[in-house]
């Protein structure tokens, strides 16, 4: 399984010639070192390494938490913060990548309209996410960097130190694909079993020389390196798609290799819909981070055999910069989309001004019930729309217009959004486990969070 597993993801390295006693002495001095300073004192790293070999090999339990060379109380300090350097670093090369491959993608004149003005928005705005990002990573770096001065740690010079730091950062990017292959391991009852399987799954794709040989000619193919752990884990979900991955990513892979881990550990919940995704993975791609942390809630829209993915797709330009502000609303508005939908081109544009009236969302059913025929003539919906006391105004009404016409015997349903927090979480699952998304409701579970939110659903 290793072996096919790096002719899948390291199709650019070539192995070096053979080298000289000398020459070797030198590199093998430098693997025990940094061998070392892992073992003893990286524990948040080793242990996710070392928590997929025990979950393997429970007999190994004891020797895995045994360091193979003893550490001094400062050696382990220095490991630790050359550690959460290495972090930041990987974080901050995470940032770049992305932001290399979206200025890469075709550019558009700044004088456009509607969809392609919104795709240009959207471009600028996750740059410029992750550019805070990667500088709040930066001055991490420089605050690790100063401490390590303050404590008298000497800069790694020389061949040695570059090494030691490439090193250091690849295993930091690693340690994600770990994680999915260790919590892919703790669900399983035989956790071989599921090695068996990968294996399988590698060993029939490598024994397909076309689809080996478009793998390895994929542009940017070299950064899949780190996630290797990941994609081994995931072989065998992945094995009936690969012909259809290796013609959807070729020039998109740079946008989405950032979020390869994220997307193979809920690989469950997206698998499902992976042909529609793959079949639109031109719109897709380039919000690929935005919509990945509200994953939770922009599946509420993929139920009911995926019918309203395809009329929502236009407007992922639009709203992906959005979902920060407009996550809270995801879960509300689903129950209403079958009204929604047709007005969307005239809601669309003014969505935003709406993101603190969660009341709205919870009653659009209502709201459009009796003012949905001035969304239906679109120079005077758009007008309306964008009046300034219009958020506050339909807040207003939709909590206190009649129900019973609309929702018949469920006219006393509501929604609990009153307190909700809009920084917080929006994604309904890490909001319910973390009891931020409704203040009223600390106690509640997450099913019945889900069915509150869920309760305005009409006929």
């Amino acid at each position: 399984m290793f072996s096919v597993t790096l002719e899948l993801c390291f199709p650019t390295v070539a192995l070096p010639a053979k080298p000289s006693r000398r020459q070797a002495l030198p590199l093998v001095l430098f693997v025990l070192q940094l061998l070392s300073q892992s073992a003893c004192a990286r524990p948040v790293a080793a242990g996710v390494r070392a928590g997929v070999l025990t979950r393997l090999f429970p007999s190994a339990t004891e020797l895995l938490s045994t360091p193979l060379v003893p550490a001094s109380f400062t050696q382990k300090r220095q490991a630790a913060l050359r550690w959460r350097k290495a972090q930041a670093r990987s974080t901050v090369q995470r940032a770049q990548r992305e932001i290399e491959a979206l200025e890469s993608l075709p550019s558009l004149p700044d004088a456009l309209d509607g969809d392609a003005a919104a795709e240009l928005v959207a471009r600028r705005a996750r740059i410029a996410e992750l550019r805070r990002e990667a500088g709040v990573a930066e001055g991490r770096i420089i605050l690790l960097r100063t401490r390590q001065h303050q404590m008298g740690i000497r800069s790694r010079l020389g061949w040695f130190g570059d090494g030691a730091r490439f090193l250091e950062t690849f295993l930091a990017t690693e340690e994600r694909s770990a994680r999915v292959l260790l919590s892919l391991l703790a669900r399983q009852r035989d956790p071989w079993n599921l090695v068996r399987e990968d294996t399988a799954s590698l060993l029939r794709l490598g024994s397909q020389p076309a689809l080996l040989a478009g793998y390895m000619s994929l542009r940017d193919a070299d950064l899949l390196a780190p996630h290797a752990a990941a994609i081994a884990a995931r072989a065998a979900k992945l094995e009936r798609y690969a012909p259809g991955i290796l013609l959807a990513v070729d020039g998109h892979l740079g946008a989405i290799e950032p979020h390869l881990d994220a997307i193979l550990e809920r690989l469950d919940q997206i698998e499902p819909h992976l042909p529609f995704v793959l079949k639109h993975l031109d719109t897709l791609a380039p919000h690929c981070g935005a919509l990945l942390k509200h994953i939770d809630a922009l599946l509420l829209y993929a139920d009911d055999g995926g019918k309203y993915l395809e009329p929502l797709l236009p407007y992922v330009p639009r709203f992906a910069p959005l979902l920060d502000q407009l996550g809270p609303h995801l879960a509300l508005l689903r129950p209403h989309m079958r009204r929604l939908l047709p007005h969307m081109p005239v809601v669309a544009p003014s969505a935003h001004r709406y993101a603190r009236q969660l009341a709205v969302s919870g009653n659009a059913d209502v709201l459009l019930y009796y003012f949905g025929w001035v969304l239906r003539i679109r120079p005077l919906g758009a007008f309306v729309l964008r009046l300034p006391f219009m958020p506050r105004l339909a807040a207003f009404l939709a909590t206190r217009l009649w129900r019973r016409p609309v929702r018949g015997r469920t006219c006393d349903y509501y929604c609990d959004w009153e307190g909700c927090d809009l920084a917080a979480f929006t994604s309904e699952k890490s909001a319910a486990s973390s009891g931020a998304y409704c203040s009223g409701l600390w106690a509640d579970s997450y099913e019945s969070k889900r069915q509150r939110i869920r309760a305005t659903s009409a006929l």
